[in-house]
């Protein structure tokens, strides 16, 4: 929303006075899922929850970010916190981030919506807390926990099938590379291979040229597609592509067949996502180690 707009709406809030909020421990009736985590979270968290929702985000139906593209009924609005038809949905609660801008939040609570920020996308630990915060809010606790304890059960099956060998693996693209507290981090750990990045003392997502990359040598190296799908032949054409990069070659990845494309979405998820993100990931490379 353009700044004057802001102002303007801002200005007749106050002059209304200032709509009744809603206790601030009251579960949620309306609400407007702004990630597309909490609408991936606010999906899984089953019918009573869906039934509380009353616009997701604009990336809600995005196969290249979303687990839960086409899920959502057409019924219910795709919103961009920049639209001017947010609030015409008269939420009582906003699912944002913490990288939403100040205006944005302004503007909601001007208009008595209370918000949820999830604040962290690092890991599992994260997501356990974001899941427990969302179904909190709209009085769903026991339907959080069963989701947990489905995400724990898959995660405890990979760490069950894990090679005795941990690969040193790194996730690159674009000249940027995922180091400690990253939810590759997690994901390497998960699928029983070391984060080499971490091991080198990157932190965070850092810009790691493609000749210090053929330098670490890496055993793994993960790269993105474009595809839902990672046995589509758009995964296989990025393995292809990145085993052309100069340099790439030599590498011990290229050499013994480890470099793995994994779908965007898992990869990049700070979701359920980063679950499958490891099962392919162990899935392509723990037969290479322990042949039946």
């Amino acid at each position: 929303m353009p700044r004057r707009l802001l102002a303007a709406a801002l200005l007749l809030s106050a002059c209304a006075g200032p709509p009744e909020p809603a206790p601030q421990d009251s579960p949620a009736r309306r609400v407007v899922s702004q990630t597309v985590l909490s609408d991936e979270v606010l999906w899984a968290l089953g019918p009573d929850a869906r039934a509380r929702v009353v616009g997701v985000s604009a990336l809600a139906d995005d196969a290249r970010y979303s687990d839960v593209a086409d899920a959502w009924p057409p019924a219910i609005p795709r919103r961009a916190l920049t639209s001017e038809g947010l609030l015409a949905l008269d939420p009582d609660l906003a699912i944002v981030a913490s990288f939403t801008s100040p205006e944005v939040r302004a503007l909601l609570v001007a208009h008595g919506v209370r918000l949820l920020e999830l604040d962290r996308f690092a890991g599992f630990a994260d997501y356990r807390a974001h899941v427990r915060r969302i179904a909190a809010a709209i009085d769903v606790a026991a339907a959080g926990e069963h989701l947990l304890a489905s995400f724990d059960a898959e995660l405890a099956a990979l760490r069950a099938r894990r090679p005795a060998v941990r690969l040193p693996a790194v996730s690159w693209g674009d000249g940027w590379a995922a180091g400690a507290g990253t939810t590759f981090d997690d994901i390497a750990e998960a699928a029983g291979l070391s984060n080499l990045a971490a091991e080198q003392g990157l932190s965070g997502h850092g810009a790691i040229p493609l000749e210090q990359l053929v330098a670490w040598d890496p055993a793994v190296l993960v790269v993105s597609c474009p595809a839902g799908d990672p046995d589509a032949a758009a995964c296989r054409e990025a393995e292809r592509a990145a085993a052309s990069l100069p340099g790439v070659a030599a590498t011990r990845a290229a050499q013994e067949g480890r470099i793995v494309a994994v779908p965007a979405r898992a990869l990049a998820s700070t979701g359920a996502g980063m679950i499958t993100a490891a099962a392919v990931l162990q899935a392509r490379l723990t037969p290479a180690e322990d042949p039946p």
